[in-house]
């Protein structure tokens, strides 16, 4: 069997509901600030992105072989959605498991999961240093270079860190849960016929969303009563997921100003391409003013300089 080297980051047949009459779409690019027209087919992909390399060189693609499955199921709920259709129970958790999976493989979470991981991994080593040289005082044999070694650990402008981007597959591990706390939540439709919705690389997030924003954000979780995850669809339809809203499949109408604003969203979360049917000055505007990916997983702790790279080298 022919194995896929380019796995999309985006699934195609999502980005087919974003495409014109001929099957394409734009997409800008926040990093080189550039704007080009293509087909799904043609962009949101990366070459072994899901396939690490095990221990004997050879590629593992079974988290790539099961979104192919996820997708499969998905493609023809997502018909449904589109057409205004409730969805049975098991049809809304297997869009759920999309959803989530949506989350996982995004690559702006495999970039924050393993930069997380580096920033464990420093106050685990500076933690264990200060052990060490706390043990080795205690028995007399703390040395004028452990003191040094300490100093300069414990200064984190002193060094920065580089961290394989493939620690961060680590984040699919959470897919099964959240997909559990995304069916329970309300699934509604919001319609916009005065602007165009856009979507990104990164698609599926949550925001706070309620009468009064929580003041502390830090640890603002899917099961928060505020949380509100606006899952662009089309060009002009958002399934929402919240726990205030109405009752599941209730269609309503998305005045202009919170379209913009739905828009603002994606372009805030994005890891790096905006995608959109019709080409707009003002989304390559939108994607610049947030061309820095918006961190929303940080472990709390002082740690230096964490650079994610696709590969590491010796």
């Amino acid at each position: 069997m022919t194995r896929t080297k380019k796995q999309h980051f985006v699934p195609r047949f999502y980005l087919s509901n974003f495409t014109d009459n001929e099957g394409k779409l734009w997409t800008h690019d926040a990093q080189q600030d550039s704007l080009r027209q293509t087909t799904p087919k043609k962009t949101g992909y990366e070459t072994n992105i899901y396939s690490p390399v095990d221990e004997h060189g050879n590629r593992i693609d079974f988290i790539e072989d099961s979104l192919s499955i996820v997708e499969g199921t998905a493609s023809k709920i997502l018909s449904d959605l589109l057409s205004f259709k409730a969805l049975d129970l098991e049809a809304k958790s297997d869009f759920a498991i999309f959803l989530a999976t949506m989350f996982s493989r995004s690559p702006a979470q495999l970039r924050q999961i393993a930069a997380f991981f580096g920033e464990v991994a420093d106050w685990v080593g500076t933690q264990s240093i200060e052990t060490e040289n706390r043990q080795k005082e205690e028995d007399g044999q703390l040395t004028e270079q452990d003191i040094k070694f300490q100093e300069f650990i414990q200064n984190k402008e002193n060094y920065e860190m580089s961290v394989d981007r493939r620690v961060g597959l680590m984040a699919f591990k959470q897919s099964e849960n959240l997909a559990a706390i995304m069916v329970k939540m309300n699934w509604t439709f919001e319609i916009s016929d005065t602007q165009e919705l856009l979507t990104s690389d990164n698609p599926v997030f949550w925001i706070d969303s309620g009468p009064a924003p929580v003041p502390n954000t830090y640890g603002f979780g899917l099961k928060h009563p505020q949380a509100v995850i606006p899952f662009p669809l089309s060009p002009s339809v958002i399934l929402r997921l919240d726990w205030f809203g109405s009752d599941d499949w209730t269609k309503h109408r998305l005045p202009k100003r919170k379209a913009k604003l739905a828009n603002q969203y994606q372009s805030k979360h994005k890891d790096r391409y905006l995608y959109f049917m019709s080409r707009s000055d003002g989304f390559r505007k939108l994607g610049m003013k947030y061309s820095q990916p918006v961190q929303q997983l940080q472990s709390g702790r002082e740690s230096s300089h964490i650079s994610v790279v696709r590969k590491l080298t010796s």
